[in-house]
């Protein structure tokens, strides 16, 4: 579920509309003496002196546990409200762009203090819109955060003291289909059928074990996605389309393999893909370790060097990919080596299971916590294409070795994944059958269709 809230909250644009200015005039809030409040200023949380552009390195506590909630009672003054708001600019923290507002330290030092146990402000980034209610003397009465349209917090003052919650609202799932024939490239013909290129990734991704879809698709091939579509509906306001959710089923069928998978779960909150067959879609490697242009260079036992001009094997397989391009290990293991090495230039070797070894050559620079020793997951960025060592341009020199020797990576034949644990074998079977039927209930069209 963390995931997918991740992911929305990147594709879809700020809502603001759903932030009720509160109801806060019949509010009396306590006034402080100027020692009290400035005592209070003192050390301000690390949390606002953090870059926003630092915000996802950083971790911990946003500050100590709401040492201010006392100090904020004292004698009642008439309120006159002023609503403040705004958006976190590229390179500001929270302290600073409050600060466009003229609101100084000792809000925002509150504000980060007592939101501590819901939103920690060291996390905070650039487009993130807030909301502000002050009383005329400037003292706090209500400050709304928002992140997206699914990640909102709210600090208010209920009388006696300041109340933080984050705020989740109602999602509404519903299932649809999209199914139809490939034209040109997968992400293409999922666009023209009205799909998000988010929803072509997840599909891809779903079949990333069996299918490189930077190569093996082909005009004819069929695809059909069964998946939710996710809608807010705000009270009081009609509900609106918030972005796809999770993929339920899918199928992809060349000419030669017709492969289908449905999403399960054998323990509640713990779910993956599976084949009909009830064996996991996850395998142990990937079938490649990037996103590419083409395969500039196969494997091979006698290649011409492109820059030395001798015949020599060439036992991995280049992808030419542009500078920069985000390279991941291939699967779980470790990192037994990470530096330079001859015409590999910048290389990072992971060790596997079973006797494997991964090679990424030519990188231009490494991922952060990438080192000797570092255990890395599947699909972990390593690295980023480049064109260190011996070679003519942008490239990943992938290879792979088996007991110390070169193998081919694109002949590999990689087991099936883990089934189902026996137990869970009548629940997964009456739900793949219904999915099943859904994914494909009649002849195959270019179209979409919502169930």
């Amino acid at each position: 579920m963390k995931r997918e809230r991740t992911k929305l909250s990147q594709a879809v644009a700020t809502r603001r509309a759903y932030f009720a200015v509160l109801a806060a005039c019949s509010l009396l809030v306590a006034a402080a003496t100027a020692a009290e409040w400035n005592a209070r200023n003192v050390g301000v949380d690390d949390a606002l002196v953090a870059s926003t552009d630092d915000a996802t390195a950083a971790g911990g506590d946003a500050s100590s546990e709401g040492e201010l909630a006392a100090e904020a009672k004292a004698p009642a003054l008439p309120v006159a409200d002023e609503v403040l708001e705004g958006h976190i600019r590229k390179g500001e923290t929270l302290g600073s762009s409050l600060a466009r507002h003229a609101v100084g330290p000792a809000t925002v030092h509150l504000i980060a203090t007592e939101m501590a146990p819901v939103f920690n402000f060291r996390y905070a980034r650039s487009g993130d819109f807030y909301r502000l209610g002050r009383s005329a003397d400037g003292r706090l009465l209500h400050f709304d955060y928002e992140r997206s349209k699914l990640e909102r917090y709210r600090l208010a003052w209920d009388g006696e003291r300041y109340t933080a919650v984050a705020d989740e609202p109602e999602i509404v799932r519903r299932k649809t289909r999209i199914a139809g024939l490939i034209d040109s490239s997968l992400y293409e013909s999922i666009e023209k059928l009205g799909g998000e290129v988010s929803l072509a990734n997840d599909f891809a991704d779903v079949f990333a074990w069996d299918l490189d879809f930077s190569r093996s698709v082909r005009a004819g091939d069929e695809f059909a996605i069964l998946y939710e579509r996710l809608y807010l509906a705000p009270e009081d306001e009609a509900e609106f389309y918030v972005g796809p959710g999770r993929i339920l089923a899918a199928r992809y069928a060349t000419r030669d393999a017709d492969h289908r998978a449905v999403y399960f779960e054998p323990e509640e909150g713990r779910g993956g893909y599976y084949r009909p067959n009830g064996t996991a879609v996850e395998r142990q490697f990937l079938r490649a370790p990037l996103h590419y242009r083409r395969i500039s260079s196969a494997y091979s036992l006698s290649r011409l060097h492109p820059i030395l001009k001798v015949r020599r094997p060439h036992q991995g397989i280049d992808y030419a990919a542009a500078h920069g391009t985000p390279v991941w290990s291939v699967g779980d293991g470790q990192v037994i080596f990470r530096g330079r090495m001859g015409g590999f230039g910048k290389l990072v070797k992971v060790r596997h299971n079973n006797g494997y070894v991964s090679y990424y050559g030519h990188l231009s620079g490494y991922a952060k916590g990438v080192r000797k020793g570092a255990r890395v997951a599947q699909k972990q960025v390593l690295g980023f294409v480049g064109a260190t060592g011996l070679a003519t341009g942008p490239h990943l020199d992938y290879r792979l070795k088996k007991n110390g020797r070169y193998i081919n990576p694109a002949s590999l034949q990689l087991p099936a994944g883990i089934p189902i644990p026996e137990e869970s074998l009548p629940r997964f079977s009456g739900l793949r059958d219904e999915l099943l039927s859904e994914l494909d209930p009649r002849p195959l069209v270019s179209g979409t269709g919502a169930l």
